[in-house]
């Protein structure tokens, strides 16, 4: 790779030829000892992704190293665990590397215990990523005590796998983005004593994706994931599956499902040990309501009526009295029980009751009939129902009829629990 040379970087011969795809060592044996030459030979010659071996023991960073390259780079150390970034005195108040363009991190030790106080101030980040556009990777790698250990300001695309991120004094990983368009992609990454895991802090339009992985807090005030929606305005897609928790401090935050106007009705959160699945669900409990019902006309179905719930308590559908509306964009199979009791104002009555949907009472689930013999004593009934594919903004309520005209029905008390699967 060194005949022919034409120019010199920091009084190394290069060529002007360059491979396609290049190794390059980094030790004191080397043509490069240190990765700021390295980088430095690459912005001169690159032609093509190349890869930087760090075959040294610990490597001293006394300044930030801006990676701004035509190609894609990789930095690795020969095996795990066998190559440190060390912080180094003139580091304060700057993060290790900045990368523009697009850089991948594999099998490296970030230390910044080695830097007295680097840890307490803006900036004092392992990576900082700010290239917009590109495709960017941390694997196998640990990291010790930084401010922010790594932050993703731009609509890149990064991904997180099997590394350790431990001590960080703000956040783990701090997601802050004015760009839409961005994708956060972490799996099977432990979050060990960090005051937050994750910060999803600003974003829109985003694709997030929290996958197996282990947050382990310390402090009470400590938080393993935190998600922001004054500033963290929509995302594309979002989902926090498989993760695992200590019980200390708090798991996960921001969401709130119980909304009516469905902002986070499409993040999925779901077998998460430390907490309860967030599937669309919600449960209606009405108690010793005394509002009936005339039924005008015979076998005509009328929705129920029980005045005001007692207590309702739901999660991605939205509840009116005896109307529950789905917000998710995603189909789920519905599961609905109900039991409750019933009256009428005339003896000897056959009473059906159903579920109906979207408001049209052609379309009903669950018809099921009662025979009535005594007249105003409350009579129990229950049902399930089974629905397929249940899309956004189907709604459904309970109805009922009578073969009678002009009998008075009251549902006095009623438990609806919906689920979907």
């Amino acid at each position: 790779m060194k005949s022919n040379p034409k120019k010199t970087v920091m009084n190394k011969p290069v060529t002007t030829h360059f491979s396609i795809f290049a190794k390059l060592d980094v030790k004191t044996s080397s043509s490069w000892t240190t990765i700021q030459e390295v980088v430095d030979f690459l912005e001169l010659i690159m032609t093509g992704p190349a890869v930087i071996r760090l075959e040294e023991a610990a490597y001293n960073i006394s300044a930030t190293i801006n990676i701004h390259l035509p190609y894609s780079i990789t930095l690795q150390g020969m095996s795990y665990g066998t190559a440190a970034i060390a912080t180094a005195t003139g580091l304060t108040g700057k993060p290790v590397f900045k990368c523009l363009s697009k850089s991948y991190f594999k099998m490296l030790n970030f230390d910044a215990t080695t830097l007295t106080n680097y840890d307490k101030a803006t900036g004092e980040d392992a990576i900082f990523f700010l290239g917009s556009g590109t495709y960017n990777e941390v694997k196998d790698c640990s990291f010790d005590r930084f401010y922010n250990t790594i932050t993703d300001s731009t609509n890149a695309e990064l991904w997180v796998f099997e590394t350790d991120i431990s001590n960080a004094q703000r956040n783990g990983i701090f997601v802050h983005i004015a760009i839409a368009g961005a994708v956060s992609k972490v799996a099977e990454t432990n979050f060990i004593s960090c005051v937050r895991g994750i910060n999803l802090d600003k974003g829109s339009g985003a694709t997030i994706q929290l996958a197996t992985g282990g947050y382990y807090n310390v402090n009470a005030a400590d938080s393993a994931i935190i998600y922001k929606p004054a500033t963290f305005t929509s995302f594309a897609s979002i989902a926090k599956t498989g993760n695992t928790w200590n019980s200390v401090g708090k798991y996960i935050e921001g969401f709130d499902f119980s909304r009516t106007d469905g902002r986070d009705a499409n993040a999925i959160l779901v077998s998460n040990a430390g907490m309860g699945d967030k599937k669309p669900y919600c449960f209606i409990n009405v108690l010793n309501s005394n509002t009936t019902k005339t039924i005008t006309t015979s076998i005509t179905w009328y929705k129920a009526d029980w005045g005001a719930n007692t207590a309702s308590t739901n999660c991605k559908w939205t509840i009116f009295n005896n109307k529950i509306r789905y917000q998710p964009n995603s189909k789920r199979n519905g599961i609905y029980s109900i039991a409750g009791n019933l009256s009428i104002d005339n003896i000897n009555r056959v009473i059906s009751i159903c579920i109906v949907k979207n408001g049209n009472n052609a379309i009903r689930f669950g018809e099921t009939t009662l025979k009535i013999m005594t007249a105003n004593e409350p009579f129990q009934f229950s049902f399930v129902v089974f629905i397929e594919e249940v899309s956004v903004g189907d709604y459904f309520e309970i109805y009922y009829t009578s073969a009678n005209s002009r009998d008075r029905i009251k549902i006095q008390g009623i438990q609806s629990l919906s689920t979907t699967q």
